[in-house]
């Protein structure tokens, strides 16, 4: 289902044509500027409107990395407004207000709050109420507690940086566990990311390795080892789809440490990482190898 949102959002405005042209021609949204605000207005689909909105944020940052998307724009309206929405006159809608036309069904809702002396309606709750009348504008909002998530979820820094190893052909993999990402675990993943403070880069993105299960675990233990701080690696495995923080500072205290065949998956590793949970993990190498492993440890997971 397609679902209309707008953001307010930072790091980008009307007059950066590039990000003006990005937006609009890979993403079909627009860049606008409204009572001191810079506003995206953008079109995202999803079971729901939190899926469809972490969809439509996640687009709008691959376009223009320096977007920062703050929160939903409430879209308040008075009675002019709904007036002017709907192509009809204050008195009609002040009748509607009072329940004193369209009567049958759901009484019209209640009011935001005011604006100087005026009471004000959230849009979405008002062309919820307009669609029963036939006289809504055709489109799909989130609803009051899908906005709260958003809200929570965006207050969260809730951005994210894609990379994986560069082991090749495991591309289709790997957007398979991407889709099922976005289209299945987004809220408690979200969850997730909201105690995590040490995967990120140095622009605040939480830093994923999406990974076939099937693929060699030694590029993605390179990858991995790669990073100054903790990431999140993503996977399928066993069918199940899995989020582990991993990180390659030095362990708390004495580990165990548990070598890793050159021939394993990432499943296969995965594994023996459920296996000694409290372990540290480095790549098996040659006897000859005058290279230190790196030592990677797990410190959180979750699966679903």
């Amino acid at each position: 289902m397609d679902y209309d949102f707008t953001f307010v959002v930072a790091g980008v405005s009307v007059d950066d044509q590039a990000a003006v042209d990005a937006l609009r021609d890979r993403c079909d949204a627009m860049l606008a500027r409204a009572g001191g605000l810079d506003l995206l207005s953008i079109t995202g689909s999803g079971e729901s409107g939190v899926h469809a909105a972490f969809r439509a944020v996640s687009t709008a940052r691959a376009a223009v990395p320096q977007l920062k998307v703050l929160r939903l724009d409430r879209d308040l309206v008075g009675v002019n407004e709904i007036a002017e929405r709907t192509g009809r006159s204050r008195q009609n809608v002040s009748q509607w207000i009072a329940g004193e036309r369209k009567v049958q069904g759901s009484p019209f809702p209640a009011p935001e709050g005011t604006v100087g002396r005026s009471r004000a309606w959230l849009w979405s709750e008002v062309n919820r109420w307009l669609a029963a009348h036939g006289l809504d504008d055709g489109a799909a909002y989130p609803t009051r507690k899908e906005m709260a998530e958003i809200d929570v979820a965006l207050a969260n820094s809730f951005t994210l940086s894609f990379t994986w190893a560069a082991t090749t052909g495991f591309q289709e993999g790997r957007d398979r566990v991407l889709k099922e990402l976005k289209e299945s675990h987004l809220p408690e993943f979200t969850r997730f990311l909201s105690g995590l403070d040490r995967t990120r880069d140095e622009r605040g993105d939480h830093v994923l390795v999406v990974a076939d299960q099937d693929e060699p675990a030694h590029g993605v233990m390179e990858r991995v080892s790669s990073f100054p701080h903790d990431v999140i690696l993503v996977t399928d495995s066993d069918q199940q789809f899995m989020a582990v923080v991993l990180s390659t500072r030095a362990s708390l205290g004495p580990r165990n440490l548990v070598f890793v065949p050159q021939t394993a998956t990432v499943g296969e590793w995965l594994r023996m990482v459920q296996e000694n949970p409290q372990s540290s993990f480095a790549l098996e190498t040659s006897e000859t190898s005058q290279e230190e492993p790196a030592l990677i440890q797990r410190r959180l997971s979750i699966a679903a």
